[in-house]
């Protein structure tokens, strides 16, 4: 079931961006990453997700503004925040369905995703 969820993870930071994908991927998802909001606005142009995975600190374009993008151009897609350094409320304004502070558990987000292809 999970192989025809799509879930895009956008961070700057290498290991994060891997170990999310690994696990994910491990769990049947199909995974793309993104290294900053750039690069994630043109995989968006050219693909749908299902969840959507992002961290508030990057170069260019931060996980706000990003959120607030994406909200406009994947409105049903469910878009989870990630940030050490930013408040739950400013994604959670910005369109984010929900919101992890990092370090998380990573139980905790595969339970946000499985949260996320329910709705």
């Amino acid at each position: 079931m999970n192989k025809e969820k799509r879930v895009l993870v956008i961070d700057d930071d290498d290991s994060v961006r891997r170990l999310l994908a690994d696990v994910l991927g491990f769990h049947k998802f199909a995974v793309c990453t993104a290294h900053d909001g750039m690069f994630a606005l043109e995989l968006l142009a050219r693909s749908e997700f299902d969840i959507i995975i992002t961290d508030y600190s990057m170069p260019g374009i931060d996980g706000i503004a990003l959120t607030k993008m994406m909200r406009s151009r994947c409105p049903d897609s469910f878009i989870i925040g990630i940030s050490a350094d930013c408040d739950e409320r400013d994604f959670l304004n910005a369109g984010a369905n929900a919101f992890l502070h990092k370090p998380f558990y990573l139980h905790d987000i595969l339970s946000m995703v499985q949260i996320g292809i329910k709705v």
